[in-house]
């Protein structure tokens, strides 16, 4: 077992004093804020594909059967909810 000298607890104190720990808690705080944005981002973007999904399956009924009012009224409604 090592003997714990003034050496020791230097080299203890500057690998893991408290100034570092708190750098490295700052460092990792702001990486998970990073993530949670970055999550936040992935869902709207996964928001917005889903509803683009159901645009697209609207359409698909209507144009296979070659029913332009439908066609037009889905469009329409889909403009008017873009603003």
């Amino acid at each position: 077992m090592a003997q714990l000298n003034r050496h020791n607890v230097r080299e203890g104190l500057q690998r893991f004093g408290p100034v570092k720990l708190r750098i490295e808690v700052a460092k990792l705080a702001k990486r998970v804020a990073e993530l949670e944005d970055e999550v936040q981002e992935c869902r709207r973007d996964q928001h917005r594909l889903a509803e683009l999904t159901d645009i697209v399956q609207e359409l698909l009924v209507p144009l296979s059967r070659r029913d332009q009012a439908a066609v037009d009224e889905v469009l329409a409604k889909y403009t008017e909810q873009l603003g």
